[in-house]
């Protein structure tokens, strides 16, 4: 979208062209519905909207280019700012602003007429991260250059770019929350939901009741909570491409999730599909292994726990309701929520994490440190978290928190499996007086300073119990 608005603003003649009749941003649009992806439709026209407004308020920024946004929803400054510079074994800079100065630099080759531009004259986009990048008080310009050279060189030759980041960098930095200790927000029955399930066919890691999990969850959405088709989107690998859980289609579906929700709306993101674990490289984590989602096409990425937070937890405002169900191996802290509800009847806060405005409660299907089950139960294949807390609920859709958390693992530990269900939240609040609904009671924001420090954590993950 954003090369499609850059084209029709550096071509004013563009509707005179009879190929562009519906203008770039248009058949942008127009190719989405056909590919069936018209629930993107109206981000797609809030987006085009946005980034002609973002262009337009940054004539005279000597940065404009940084105010483009990265895969984790923060423009380039908000990002980078934070950010200590590092380099490769080649001396090329990495991690946050060796990602921002290869965007900046594609930017180029996709849209040749940059120069026409009124925000890119006095310097390009590549130019204006190098010019930020010291007035962030770094050093390291030489490298950076090179960079720079070396990244348009192989986009000339069709060659891999040097510095091409599969580690997601965590957003850093902290502000004051705009709202803190407010009343609870009138709900407004605006609800979506994204229900991801992956059988991986034909490969070594096949499961089998993955995709029935994403049909349990949405019969018991649109039976007991009231979502109607048109507000699900449901992703499985034996739909066609457009609905594949691709690493890039679960992307998306997660940045569909949270668009333009508001105080009052509710969300719901189901996962059934393999968890695993990486080695960390943002030395973020105490045990030194970030948790991870696999995808369809798992060998071409992750989706990393950070990156999960960074896309549908710190954007949600306060008032938003969202509820997540991991049903996959090692995913008990796989969307590194701040506070654990402990064995003992409180809740334990882990050092070192995030916090956000929005009312966020995760269930996993284990610890991190343990294995989910594919099993059958009841003579349905599928995941053993996932029918244990379907039945749980039918079974009484009034529990509250704890005891709906008792149930779960009460079911699991009959049918003797040892996954350990756990309970994270964005919000302490307090789950014993509170009645477990996908779509009502969501708990004000209770955290005066949102965002991370970015130091260590220094809480590491729960040993499995022994049943």
């Amino acid at each position: 979208m954003s090369s499609a608005v850059v084209f029709e603003m550096t071509n004013p003649g563009w509707q005179d062209m009879p190929e562009y009749q519906d203008g770039p941003a248009g058949q942008l649009i127009a190719f989405c519905e056909e590919r069936g992806y018209g629930n993107f439709v109206s981000l797609l026209n809030g987006a085009e909207d946005q980034i002609k407004e973002e262009q337009r308020d940054a004539e005279g920024d000597p940065f404009a280019f940084l105010r483009m946004r990265c895969k984790n929803g923060k423009t380039w400054k908000e990002y980078c700012k934070n950010q200590e510079p590092s380099s490769d074994k080649d001396g090329f800079i990495n991690g946050a602003w060796g990602s921002c100065l290869t965007a900046a630099v594609i930017f180029e080759h996709q849209n040749p007429e940059w120069n026409q531009l009124p925000a890119y004259c006095a310097d390009g986009p590549a130019g204006q991260v190098i010019a930020f990048f010291s007035e962030c008080g770094h050093s390291a310009e030489e490298a950076l250059n090179r960079t720079e050279e070396a990244t348009h060189q192989a986009i000339d030759r069709g060659n891999e770019v040097p510095v091409f980041e599969d580690v997601y960098y965590p957003v850093v930095g902290q502000e004051d929350a705009p709202t803190c200790g407010g009343d609870p927000p009138a709900m407004t029955g605006k609800k979506k939901a994204l229900l991801v399930g992956i059988n991986y066919f034909g490969t070594s890691a096949e499961l089998g009741g993955c995709i029935n999990d994403t049909n349990q969850w949405k019969e018991l959405l649109t039976e007991v909570y009231g979502f109607q088709d048109d507000d699900i989107v449901m992703l499985t690998d034996d739909q066609g491409d457009e609905k594949k859980p691709t690493l890039n289609n679960m992307r998306q579906g997660l940045r569909w999730l949270v668009a333009g929700a508001g105080p009052g709306d509710v969300l719901f993101w189901q996962y059934s599909g393999h968890g695993s674990q990486q080695t960390c490289q943002t030395n973020c984590e105490a045990d030194g292994k970030d948790e991870t989602l696999c995808p369809c096409n798992y060998t071409s990425g992750m989706l990393v726990d950070d990156e999960i937070f960074d896309t549908v937890v710190m954007p949600l405002p306060d008032g938003v309701k969202l509820t997540i169900i991991l049903d996959c191996c090692h995913s008990g802290t796989a969307v590194d929520l701040p506070f654990s509800w402990s064995d003992e009847g409180n809740w334990e806060e882990v050092d070192g994490t995030s916090h956000s405005a929005g009312d966020v409660q995760m269930f996993s299907g284990c610890e991190d440190d343990q294995t989910s089950a594919d099993v059958s139960m009841g003579g349905k294949r599928g995941g053993a978290m996932t029918l244990a807390m379907t039945k749980a609920i039918r079974e009484d859709p009034s529990r509250n928190y704890p005891d709906l958390l008792d149930r779960l693992r009460d079911i699991l530990q009959e049918r003797g499996m040892e996954q350990r269900p756990r309970l994270t939240s964005s919000q302490q609040f307090d789950p014993n007086g509170k009645q477990f609904d996908l779509t009502q009671g969501a708990v004000p924001n209770t955290n005066p300073q949102l965002g991370s420090s970015g130091s260590h954590r220094t809480h590491d993950a729960r040993a499995a119990a022994v049943f």
